[in-house]
């Protein structure tokens, strides 16, 4: 943690602290967890009721004069404050109930005021149960993007064809995550990409050159993505025991075979 990270915390800490609705404060996130860097922004817990919670985010969305001065601020799932300083610090305040705090991970989270009691217990890794259906569903979406290639070449949309290219790759960079074994609420968030990718893989995804708006350059890059991706996507859902979509898949590549002589 920087020194202004540290003073930034302990600013926001102090304000909350003093205010009789929040009962304590923990910071969360990168920073709690020991992976932040210069760039991190602070997260910060604070347990108050149901019933204060909406004035908590309005009162503090609107800075004050012992906050830092405050350049945005927006409410985010009705719990969080995300703001902005004048100087770009950033910090977040999860205003959570004690109900909605006991489903957190304690081991994620440092105490930093109030009621230390309050804490919740360290969880235990478990088990992604969820990862083969995080998996089928990307590469179903993964051939239904790629299958409208010929719909964007078709009208000559050079433009949308390359926003689709954008789309194939970020499912590209979602599936070398989850062949880490990644769970979403492990990643850290979108800026922390290197976290969750190999050297390997971030070689690899860098290499990737993204297409100019011409017919011939677009579908040579799909035709990269897909191979890249349909060749990784197979060995990993076999893994996971994830289904796949045999006919989707077969349908998609006879389309593209036919409307754009396309062999993936």
């Amino acid at each position: 943690m920087t020194q202004a990270q540290a003073a930034l915390m302990a600013q926001v800490t102090a304000v909350l602290a003093a205010d009789d609705r929040i009962s304590a404060i923990w910071l969360s996130g990168s920073l709690a967890r020991g992976v932040g860097d210069t760039w991190s922004d602070v997260d910060l817990v604070a347990q108050v009721n149901e019933a204060d919670r909406a004035a908590c985010l309005a009162d503090y969305g609107q800075g004050g004069a012992a906050l830092p001065a405050l350049v945005h601020a927006q409410q985010l799932h009705e719990r969080i404050l995300a703001a902005t300083t004048v100087d770009w610090e950033r910090f977040d305040i999860s205003f959570l109930t004690p109900t909605e705090l006991a489903f957190m991970d304690g081991g994620a989270l440092k105490h930093l005021a109030g009621d230390s009691a309050s804490t919740p217990p360290a969880q235990p890794p478990s088990a992604d149960t969820r990862a083969p259906r995080r998996i089928a569903a990307l590469i179903t979406e993964f051939l239904r993007i790629l299958g409208l290639l010929p719909v964007a070449l078709g009208r000559e949309e050079w433009l949308g064809a390359q926003q689709g290219y954008d789309l194939l790759r970020k499912m590209l960079i979602e599936l070398m995550i989850e062949e880490n074994g990644v769970a979403p609420a492990a990643r850290g968030g979108a800026k922390r990409l290197n976290l969750n990718l190999t050297e390997h893989q971030r070689n690899m995804l860098e290499a990737l050159v993204p297409p100019p708006a011409r017919r011939e350059t677009l579908i040579a890059a799909n035709l990269e993505l897909a191979r890249l991706f349909l060749g990784r996507a197979r060995p990993l859902a076999d893994r996971l025991e994830a289904p796949w979509p045999q006919a989707f898949e077969q349908a998609t590549r006879r389309y593209l075979q036919r409307c754009l002589d396309l062999e993936i």
